[in-house]
C-alpha cells in the first residue's frame, strides 16, 4: 500500500482549485489520460491547506489568478498537442 505522502490526488476542474495551487506555489503534474489532461497532486498537508483556503473563497487578485490560469492551460495545450503530432 502507498504512503498517503505519495498518493497523487487528480483535479479536473480548470480553472478553480488547480490554479489557485498553482498561484501558491504548488503546481500540479499533468497528466494526459485518453483526451483529457489531468491536474496530479501530491496529498499532502500543502494541498489539503490550499483546498481549504480555496474553499473559503479567499480573496486573491484577479490579474494573479487569471496569469496563473493562463499558464496551467498553456502548459495543457501544450502537452496535448505534443500527442497529436
Amino acid at each position: 500500500m502507498k504512503r498517503a505522502s505519495q498518493r497523487k490526488i487528480p483535479i479536473l476542474d480548470i480553472p478553480g482549485l488547480s490554479a489557485f495551487q498553482s498561484l501558491h506555489r504548488n503546481p500540479p503534474e499533468l497528466e494526459l489520460q485518453g483526451s483529457r489532461v489531468v491536474c496530479l497532486f501530491n496529498a499532502n498537508q500543502t494541498f489539503y491547506a490550499l483546498s481549504e483556503r480555496f474553499n473559503s473563497n479567499e480573496l486573491v487578485s484577479v490579474i494573479d489568478f487569471l496569469n496563473a490560469q493562463r499558464q496551467l492551460k498553456a502548459q495543457m495545450f501544450a502537452l496535448k498537442a505534443g500527442v497529436e503530432r
